[in-house]
């Protein structure tokens, strides 16, 4: 029994020292996935996994102040991360997509956007809107402006539709402040519901990769934990997004 005993110890000791801490520098729209896959990740080869969710805008102020072994963020900041040498060559990988929809206050009248022509008068009728913020480069305002730009009335809902981000945008909407609100489909707060995605015809995405930062304490784990990532299609659905490869 001794020996037994001894034998534990010295499995958990070197389980204990073979594990690993790493730290993901993460955009807020795949978290769900992403915090579903690392728990998983995490029993399955007992490394921890840290994430640590900022606004895209945020990410190189972030990466400047503090530690990250991987980075998750739009195709238009990787590749600016990528050219600047923040990444490990050769660790970039596609993760998922996610479109734009129209949501509206729990309660409220849904209105249909599922065709280019509903999609249209339902903006056009609407007595406020809100989106992300186009002046900040790879979030989600930038691909809204596209996509009001392909319907033809960018102009004519500008006067009134705001800009804020994610959080106090689905606020906005649940306290009734304003009507409809321009996000990705990704999962909503309590007070906001979907009324759709944008019609296919109109339809834009924010692509999202994932790569292993050139200062990583542990790039091997890391590596390991995007291919954990990559092999989930089945966790990016059920959190809204569409997994790379696309339809």
């Amino acid at each position: 029994m001794r020996a037994l005993a001894a034998s534990v110890v010295l499995m958990i000791s070197a389980t204990a020292a073979t594990a690993a801490e790493m730290r993901v520098l993460s955009v807020g729209s795949v978290q769900v996935a992403l915090r579903s896959i690392a728990n998983d990740f995490s029993m399955a080869t007992g490394h921890r996994v840290a994430v640590t969710i900022v606004t895209p805008n945020r990410i190189p102020q972030t990466l400047a102040r503090e530690p990250f072994d991987m980075l998750i963020a739009s195709v238009g900041a990787m590749e600016t991360h990528d050219k600047a040498g923040t990444l490990r060559a050769g660790t970039r990988r596609p993760l998922a997509r996610v479109g734009i929809g129209v949501m509206v206050r729990e309660g409220a009248a849904v209105p249909d956007v599922s065709t280019p022509e509903s999609f249209k008068a339902t903006l056009l009728k609407a007595r406020s809107i809100v989106h992300g913020d186009p002046t900040i480069p790879n979030q989600s305002g930038v691909v809204t402006m596209r996509i009001l730009a392909k319907a033809g009335i960018l102009d004519a809902v500008k006067a009134k539709s705001r800009a804020a981000d994610l959080g106090e945008g689905f606020a906005m909407v649940a306290r009734g402040q304003v009507e409809l609100a321009l996000f990705n489909t990704v999962e909503l707060p309590p007070g906001v519901r979907l009324s759709g995605p944008v019609p296919a015809a109109f339809a834009d995405y924010t692509f999202f990769e994932t790569a292993v930062l050139a200062k990583a304490a542990v790039p091997d784990e890391a590596e390991a934990f995007i291919r954990a990532m990559t092999g989930a299609p089945k966790t990016w659905e059920a959190s809204s997004l569409e997994p790379y490869p696309y339809r």
